[in-house]
């Protein structure tokens, strides 16, 4: 008779198995000439993708933590960001 075997998954396995890198969802696009600054996206993005540069001006620091929620499109006063879906 064959043996059969049931893999459990150790509680370390688990935790690896959760923080597989994900991709992300979204593309960010900053217009520079057009933003005056003002750190609204910045400051509001829920995962940390933006960051503010030497200029003064956003830049795209984490794109791998986009999850496409357009926060930062939808409230920039200047309409000095895209934020592009990525199709998985």
């Amino acid at each position: 008779m064959a043996e059969t075997t049931i893999q459990s998954h150790t509680p370390r396995e688990k935790k690896l198995e959760a923080k597989a890198p994900r991709k992300p969802r979204g593309k960010v696009v900053i217009f520079a000439n057009w933003c005056k600054g003002c750190r609204l996206c910045v400051e509001f993005c829920p995962t940390g993708v933006l960051a503010i540069g030497a200029n003064e001006i956003p830049y795209v620091a984490h794109p791998e933590n986009c999850t496409a929620c357009h926060w930062c499109d939808t409230h920039c006063p200047d309409l000095a960001i895209i934020v592009k879906p990525i199709e998985n």
